[in-house]
C-alpha cells in the first residue's frame, strides 16, 4: 500500500512537471508571434536602417570636406615655373624693346637684361617676370618676334617644403610667445639672461623661415621666362639697300681694323724684337758672302 502511493505521488509529480512545460512553451511561441514583437523588429530594423543612413550621411558629409580640402589644396599648391625661349631676330635691340613692351602688356617686368656685340653677332638676353597665368601668353607673343631655334620649360612643386615652412613658423611663434611670458616673470638676471638668449635663437630662426616662405611666394606668383635674341651674320648682310649695306660694310671695316691695332698694339714688342734679331742674322750673312767673293777674287796686277 505504501509503496503504490509512492508510486502514485511519483507520477502525479511527472504529470505536473510535463503540464508547467507545456504552458511555459505555449507562451513562448505566443510572445515569438505577438505584434508585439513584430514591432519591435520592425522597430529594430528601422533602427539599423535610420543607423545605416545616418552613417551613410556621415561618410558623405564627411568626403564631401575630404574633397574641398583636396580642390583647396590643389588651389594653394606652391608651383615655381621657369621657361626659356632662343630667337633668331633681325635686329636684336628692337626686339629686346618688343620684349619689354610684350612683358609689360602681361602684368610683368624685366628682371634682368643684357647686351653684347661682336663682328658676327649680336645677343641680347631678358629674364622676365610675368604671373603665372599669363606664361603661355607672353610665350606665345615671343615667339612672333623671331624664328624659335629651342624652346624649354619646366616646374618644380614646393608645396611640401611651403606647408613645412608654415609648421615649423607656427611652433617657434608659440615657443617665442612663451618665452615673452617667461621674460615678464622672470625675477632673477641669470634667469632673464638665459631666456632672452633663448628667445634671440628662436626669433631668428623665425627671420629665416620668413624669408624662405617670402622667396616662395615670390617665385610661384611670378614665372621667370629667360629670353636669348640672336642677330647673327646673315642678319647684318640681310639685303635693305645699297646705303644700308655701305654703312654695314664701313662698320665692320672699322671693326676689323680696330682688331688690327689692337692685335698689333699688344705684338709690336715681340715684332721689333724679332725683327732686329732678323736684321741682324741677315746682316751677318751677308758680311760673310762679301768676304768670300773678295777672297775667291784674283789678285790684279
Amino acid at each position: 500500500m505504501t509503496q503504490s502511493l509512492r508510486v502514485h505521488r511519483f507520477l502525479a509529480l511527472i504529470l505536473v512537471v510535463a503540464v508547467v512545460a507545456t504552458a511555459v512553451s505555449g507562451c513562448t511561441k505566443r510572445a515569438a508571434i505577438s505584434p508585439g514583437s513584430d514591432t519591435a523588429t520592425s522597430g529594430g530594423a528601422l533602427m539599423d536602417k535610420s543607423y545605416s543612413t545616418g552613417a551613410a550621411g556621415t561618410e558623405s558629409s564627411a568626403l564631401a570636406p575630404t574633397t574641398t580640402g583636396d580642390q583647396q589644396a590643389v588651389t594653394d599648391r606652391k608651383i615655381i615655373f621657369n621657361a626659356s625661349l632662343s630667337l633668331d631676330v633681325v635686329d636684336a635691340e628692337k626686339a629686346f624693346k618688343d620684349c619689354e613692351i610684350l612683358v609689360a602688356k602681361y602684368g610683368g617686368f624685366v628682371a634682368q637684361s643684357s647686351l653684347q656685340k661682336s663682328d658676327t653677332q649680336v645677343l641680347a638676353t631678358a629674364v622676365l617676370r610675368v604671373p603665372a597665368a599669363r606664361v603661355t601668353e607672353l610665350m606665345n607673343g615671343l615667339a612672333g618676334l623671331g624664328t624659335v631655334t629651342s624652346r624649354s620649360s619646366g616646374s618644380e612643386d614646393v608645396t611640401s617644403q611651403y606647408i613645412d615652412i608654415q609648421a615649423r613658423l607656427k611652433v617657434l611663434r608659440a615657443e617665442e610667445e612663451q618665452l615673452v611670458g617667461f621674460l615678464k616673470k622672470a625675477t632673477d638676471i641669470k634667469d632673464m639672461l638665459a631666456v632672452q638668449e633663448q628667445l634671440r635663437s628662436v626669433r631668428t630662426q623665425i627671420e629665416q623661415y620668413e624669408g624662405q616662405q617670402r622667396y616662395m611666394d615670390n617665385a610661384t606668383s611670378l614665372a621667370t621666362v629667360t629670353a636669348q635674341l640672336v642677330q647673327t651674320t646673315e642678319a647684318f648682310v640681310a639685303p635693305r639697300g645699297f646705303g644700308s649695306a655701305f654703312v654695314q660694310s664701313l662698320a665692320r671695316f672699322g671693326h676689323g681694323l680696330a682688331a688690327f691695332w689692337t692685335w698689333f698694339g699688344g705684338s709690336v714688342v715681340f715684332i721689333a724684337f724679332y725683327g732686329l734679331l732678323i736684321l741682324a742674322l741677315a746682316w751677318i750673312v751677308l758680311r760673310l758672302m762679301k768676304r768670300r767673293s773678295h777672297k775667291s777674287l784674283p789678285p790684279q796686277n
